[in-house]
């Protein structure tokens, strides 16, 4: 005999919390096929991602944006390999289709990977208003996945406020 009410367990990435809350809007499949941003580095390796990124997919189709023409003929001979390697790594409805479009070069810039500064953190006002917005969230694992989500976004917002407060204070 159970003493409450059964608690699934919470969505453990941003990713399954908006399948949770999307699937039943018939979304989720579009939403599978964006993950191409995340593995296009994976699908063609580092030398190609430096030259060439996604930049929007419209009717099944992948825009990518190339840095420079020698990289749009050889990514033209390629298209045909690139695309079954994502459609194999993506669970969605597949892409049928790229686009190949010129941009400059400072497009493709990737930052260095530093440490996170520490994030500051919320108070009982800021937290009371998290609570608040997810409040009308039945499901208590997808309600504690996006308070935790809402609140690693407002402790972001809130060190980016206190910097740029920070920076007008030192100029």
């Amino acid at each position: 005999m159970s003493s409450g009410p059964q608690v699934k367990t919470p969505p453990q990435s941003a990713r399954m919390l908006l399948t949770c809350l999307f699937g039943n809007l018939g979304i989720s499949s579009r939403i599978e096929q964006h993950r191409v941003w995340f593995i296009w580095e994976k699908v063609v390796g580092p030398q190609i991602a430096a030259h060439a990124r996604p930049a929007r997919i419209r009717d099944n189709m992948l825009e990518i944006r190339v840095d420079h023409p020698v990289w749009m003929q050889q990514l033209q001979l390629l298209k045909p390999r690139i695309l079954a390697k994502l459609n194999a790594e993506l669970k969605g409805p597949p892409i049928d289709s790229l686009y190949l479009r010129r941009k400059p070069p400072q497009v493709f810039h990737i930052p260095r990977r530093e440490p996170p500064p520490e994030l500051p953190e919320l108070n009982s006002l800021e937290k009371a208003h998290i609570e608040q917005m997810t409040r009308a969230i039945k499901d208590e694992g997808v309600r504690q996945a996006m308070q935790q989500l809402l609140t690693k976004q407002q402790r972001l917002d809130k060190r980016q406020r206190l910097s740029a407060l920070q920076n007008t204070q030192t100029s």
